[in-house]
């Protein structure tokens, strides 16, 4: 028998018997993540805000399903509010494969600036809820700086990477970039990961370091090469029907309690990786700094193609405008 548990946070003087209304909301991060943390924040706040009128039930640990599970269920009804990854996300609004191109963002200070952006927010809800799919994105939430790992050696330059079989997401974005970098692009469920590094099926491959360390990946390949190759963006949604048929005052509280927890997530989020960076050096994890200049002028090309594609190259120069 499965048991799903749900994590509830409710404050306010009326308790959980006193909610008029529940909304559940999942990912499919640990508890205690920066998904998981960014959720908690908006269900306390919400529940202060409308003095316990509204309940969030957070599920964390894909307790609902997987990201592209949760986007149906989304779509469906059965799940209010959920948190994606733009590059499942894409599976239903291909034009978000825009953010699977690596080095968009220069460092954090320009993704935050983009995120912030009004242009940048209105023109990811215009391509969302222009697909009709009964989804509205309350804000922006990040998933960490997407990084090398590798199982062999240290890798400083694309020509190190050249022939390796890197486990990669299953987009043909994804494909093309690592291709343009020389390794063999090895598409692969999350879950076979740690087995795969383990038996030398695949030479290593590239996620985030909260999600190395949480999965214990720094085990198999002990090279976490910061390639900082992708910013992670992730999108806070909610069923339209759902927050069209609150009241009024609540559909505001709403929005601006969800914009709020996006900005305390994108925080903890880099906070939780430094801090497992450290964790996994005092493991014997070997961090090695690369020349990401190298690793950069061969996407220039990719980031124009891709964007030419999806038509969004408005979007790419929303992005470029904000660097420094």
């Amino acid at each position: 028998m499965l048991m799903v548990v749900a994590i509830t946070t409710l404050t306010g003087p009326g308790g959980v018997g006193a909610a008029e209304i529940t909304l559940r909301a999942g990912h499919d991060q640990p508890p205690k993540s920066m998904y998981d943390e960014g959720h908690q924040y908006f269900a306390r706040k919400l529940a202060e805000r409308t003095n316990g009128r509204v309940q969030v039930q957070v599920f964390p640990a894909a307790q609902l399903g997987s990201e592209v599970a949760m986007i149906e269920g989304l779509r469906l009804g059965s799940i209010d509010i959920i948190v994606a990854h733009v590059a499942n996300t894409a599976t239903v609004v291909p034009e978000l494969a825009l953010f699977s191109v690596s080095y968009l963002f220069k460092d954090r200070d320009h993704f935050e600036r983009v995120v912030n952006n009004p242009k940048f927010q209105e023109r990811v809800s215009q391509v969302v809820e222009g697909k009709n799919l009964g989804i509205k994105v309350l804000a922006l939430y990040s998933a960490g700086v997407r990084n090398v790992y590798e199982r062999k050696a240290p890798v400083r330059t694309p020509e190190d990477l050249k022939g390796m079989k890197l486990r990669v997401m299953n987009n043909p974005v994804e494909a093309k970039i690592w291709k343009a970098f020389g390794a063999i692009p090895t598409p692969m469920n999350f879950g076979e990961v740690y087995s795969s590094l383990q038996a030398g099926v695949i030479d290593g491959a590239e996620n985030s370091p909260s999600v190395v360390e949480s999965n214990k990946h720094y085990e198999a390949a002990p090279y976490l090469i910061m390639t900082e190759h992708q910013r992670s963006l992730s999108l806070l949604m909610i069923n339209e029907k759902r927050l069209k048929g609150l009241p009024p005052d609540i559909q505001k509280i709403v929005l601006e309690t969800a914009r709020e927890a996006a900005e305390f997530e994108r925080k903890r989020d880099a906070e939780l990786n430094a801090e497992a960076i450290e964790r996994m050096k005092a493991k014997g994890a070997k961090v090695i700094e690369p020349d990401r200049a190298k690793f950069a002028v061969l996407i220039g090309p990719i980031q124009d193609e891709v964007a030419r594609d999806l038509k969004m190259d408005d979007v790419l120069g929303i992005i470029r405008g904000a660097a420094k």
